[in-house]
């Protein structure tokens, strides 16, 4: 899937979550020590992370219609959906919306991921519906 935007740099802290969807994988930050899952910049905890694989699956938090370009680079792609999903693993992440289903808070999405022609791929949400 390609998309528009500005090409996304991934720093130090989120190379693993870009490298792993370029492979068309969602892999998440996990503490050593707790357990407890993180969303891909959080680099601390109470023990060392790592990088493990995330179901992909999720509910939307809450939704928004973009309008307005962020970016020049979106002007072509007005109006897009975007939305806060939390993870089956419990980190939210924002993402673009895809798919005819309309959108709503508790609309299950699945996660897939956008290849643009530079840049890092990245995460985007597909809404599951009838």
């Amino acid at each position: 899937m390609t998309a528009p935007g500005p090409p996304i740099e991934a720093d130090a802290a989120t190379a693993p979550f870009f490298a792993a969807a370029a492979r068309d994988e969602l892999v998440l930050p996990r503490c050593s020590g707790c357990r407890a899952w993180h969303a891909p910049d959080v680099t601390t905890c109470c023990a060392p992370l790592e990088w493990a694989p995330a179901s992909g699956q999720g509910v939307v938090v809450t939704w928004a219609v973009v309008h307005v370009a962020p970016h020049p680079a979106f002007a072509d792609a007005l109006p897009f959906r975007t939305a806060l999903v939390e993870l089956a693993e419990g980190p939210w992440l924002q993402v673009r919306l895809t798919g005819s289903v309309g959108p709503a808070a508790g609309s299950v999405v699945r996660i897939a991921f956008a290849h643009p022609p530079e840049g890092a791929s990245y995460p985007v949400g597909v809404l599951e519906g009838p």
